[in-house]
């Protein structure tokens, strides 16, 4: 903390783990000789009493202020480090060095007995970072990034993350490459806290061991920010544990004829860093165990619990699926949901749409799907409301979707529940994951009618046996076929009444073997992610936890696997328009989409064919491909593109990635996120 000289008695008082008694921009010249005479009776008096004392003292650009400095200041009991002001490269501090083992040598004190604090606050001095650190003849504890007269320098704004971010990386690199310790720069406006948080948590996120503080209300925001919080903590010492346990000798143990060290042996100072194996999802080696120590290092200590009996722990409240899956087995599932006209509002908002039954009430209505002058619920939000309201059962990632159908209308002011039934489990080749594939039944509250039904498919852990569909899952899937056919028949019937000629005609053409370069491209933003995830009972904490998971920028955060099919298959639509009925055959998610990231579309038309008896009618099937951060028809314009594409089926990124390679797709190597394939009816040309 930075302190002038009238506030030393009231600040030696307060929490900050160092001083910093100004003698130089602080202080008015005909006050420096007061200043100095005050640094000289408090250091004496033990005003201090052995806390960490720093001496910011004037610029070698003024030699005679610079002088009475170091004269009165070398040698001072109590005083940690001087603070060299304006430097512009390491050759200043290694002049300094010498003037002040001349005043110790003079005094009788060792040399190097006098320790130094640079403070890097010009241009000159950043971009000299490691050479400022490794200078002064090794009297560096650390040093100090200065913005105030930096910023003066550049002209940049100050407290810009932006501005900062580099004079920031440039100092700490310099520092731990020269084994000594960074500290950030102050936050000028003393009265704002919220300010001062975001720029403290910038600061520890650079590597700053430190920061200064101007005024003492803002030690504590400082001191709670630069200290590793109890998530990091709590991350250690599971890690350490681990360690401890024997449980990071799993690389060890495949060595031949190397021997893994047992868990009852406690790790000793050769092995303290050693060890490798995944914790909780997460590959932890060398690096993360020298942090994890490094980090309990510096953590305030526990203090033990005298009474037992005084204290509660939490309980974390598991929403996991305790038994394993078995053939046919119902999932427990509490939820009901009545879609209202905000919901659907919040979705078509989200997801773009250019047919009518979702953009028109008076066609809705003509159709039969909805009362007049209300909206039905769009095929993907009834798709989503089937698969995303539910317990959380301990899936590790979503997979995709198979056999999504329509029965019936999906209309605001119903309520629907969700019936889950596991139906297949597939271990996978190494052991230690398993297919498992849950058919999902959303039925509508009151009459009990199935309304719209799908196959989704997850990640979990190993099951402890595989298995195929049943007999009676067979049989359940030709009704719910047979049911969703009859409803397709009735709509188009309906189309064919309410479709005036003129329109016969009005659209474009497709033909089977047809590629759509989708111009259609855009992201689903954090705002729009949660609110969705909030108001449609999504729980994975992946999707929602910012804190947690937020990389930056959103990155990190996972869009949920039936949004991005949704995201991919809104970039089609308006190509793709004047759908009436459609049913989505199969859907995978092949990488994960962060919020704020784009995506657009391709979409290849794989058959077409005329609805038997309804004139004006079409079917297509049609493969889309969701692309990461791509729009087509701007960036894929006159590429050709194989065809085996569209025919291409895995499940793995690498998988596409290696086809893209393989047939020099580099503009799509690495963003195919998405394949989903459609079977739609729509107004034909």
């Amino acid at each position: 903390m930075f302190i002038p000289q009238f506030a030393f008695t009231r600040a030696a008082r307060l929490s900050a783990d160092c001083f910093v008694l100004d003698l130089q921009d602080a202080v008015p010249l005909a006050a420096k000789a007061a200043a100095r005479a005050g640094v000289i009776e408090a250091l004496r008096g033990g005003l201090f009493d052995g806390r960490p004392v720093v001496v910011r003292i004037n610029e070698a650009d003024l030699p005679e202020l610079h002088a009475a400095d170091l004269e009165a200041c070398v040698g001072l009991p109590g005083l940690t480090a001087l603070m060299p002001t304006m430097t512009h490269g390491p050759e200043e501090l290694d002049a300094l060095h010498e003037r002040v083992a001349a005043l110790e040598l003079a005094r009788g004190l060792p040399r190097g007995h006098t320790r130094f604090l640079p403070l890097l606050e010009t241009p000159a001095a950043v971009l000299e970072a490691r050479r400022m650190a490794l200078a002064g003849g090794g009297r560096n504890l650390g040093v100090m990034l200065g913005h105030g007269d930096l910023f003066r320098f550049t002209g940049a704004t100050a407290h810009a993350e932006l501005t900062l971010s580099h004079p920031r990386s440039q100092v700490v690199m310099a520092a731990r490459a020269a084994g000594i310790e960074p500290f950030d720069t102050p936050y000028t406006h003393v009265g704002d806290r919220i300010g001062l948080e975001a720029h403290a948590r910038e600061g520890r996120l650079h590597g700053f061991t430190g920061k200064c503080c101007l005024h003492s209300d803002q030690l504590e925001t400082v001191n709670r920010c630069m200290t590793p919080p109890a998530a990091e903590l709590a991350w250690a010492r599971r890690v350490t544990q681990a360690q401890r346990q024997g449980t990071l000798s799993t690389l060890t143990r495949k060595v031949p004829g190397l021997a893994a060290p047992g868990a009852s042996e406690a790790p000793g100072p050769s092995s303290v860093n050693e060890g490798m194996a995944i914790v909780e999802g997460q590959l932890i080696g060398p690096p993360h165990l020298k942090a994890a120590h490094r980090m309990l290092a510096l953590a305030p200590p526990l203090d033990p619990v005298a009474d037992e009996n005084q204290v509660v722990v939490g309980r974390r409240v598991s929403h996991a699926l305790e038994r394993p899956p078995t053939l046919d087995d119902l999932l427990p599932n509490p939820y009901e949901m009545t879609a209202t006209a905000g919901m659907r509002d919040l979705w078509v908002q989200c997801f773009y749409s250019h047919d009518r039954i979702v953009t028109s009430a008076p066609f809705a209505a003509r159709l039969g799907l909805t009362a007049p002058g209300t909206l039905p619920l769009p095929f993907m939000m009834g798709l989503y409301l089937a698969c995303c309201m539910s317990s959380t059962h301990g899936a590790i990632y979503h997979l995709g979707f198979r056999n999504a159908r329509q029965h019936a209308p999906l209309r605001v002011g119903d309520t629907y529940r969700q019936e889950i039934q596991v139906r297949r489990v597939r271990n996978t080749g190494d052991g230690k994951r398993a297919v498992v594939t849950t058919h999902r039944r959303l039925i509508r509250v009151g009459d009990e009618v199935p309304v719209f039904t799908l196959d989704k498919r997850e990640l979990y852990h190993r099951q402890p046996e595989s298995f195929e569909p049943s007999p009676a899952a067979a049989r359940m899937e030709e009704e719910e076929r047979s049911r969703a056919q009859a409803f397709r028949t009735t709509l188009t019937q309906r189309a064919q009444d309410v479709l005036p000629r003129a329109e016969v005609g009005a659209m474009p053409s497709f033909d089977a073997g047809a590629l759509l370069l989708h111009g259609f491209a855009r992201p689903l933003g954090i705002t729009a992610n949660l609110a969705l995830s909030t108001q449609l009972l999504v729980t994975h904490p992946i999707h929602l936890d910012h804190h947690r998971f937020d990389l930056g920028h959103g990155r990190g955060v996972v869009v949920s696997g039936g949004l991005v099919v949704s995201m991919t298959l809104a970039a089609a639509a308006r190509d793709l328009h004047e759908v009436l009925w459609e049913e989505l055959l199969a859907a995978d998610n092949i990488r994960p989409v962060a919020p704020t990231q784009t995506v657009g579309a391709l979409s290849y038309v794989l058959s077409r064919a005329p609805v038997e008896g309804m004139d004006g009618l079409e079917e297509l099937v049609v493969k889309t491909l969701g692309v990461l951060d791509l729009t087509p028809s701007a960036e894929l314009a006159d590429v050709p593109l194989p065809r085996a594409l569209f025919t291409f089926e895995s499940e793995r990124p690498s998988a596409y990635d290696e086809f893209c390679r393989q047939h020099g797709l580099q503009a799509l190597e690495g963003r195919v996120v998405c394949v989903a394939t459609r079977r739609i009816v729509r107004i034909r040309a």
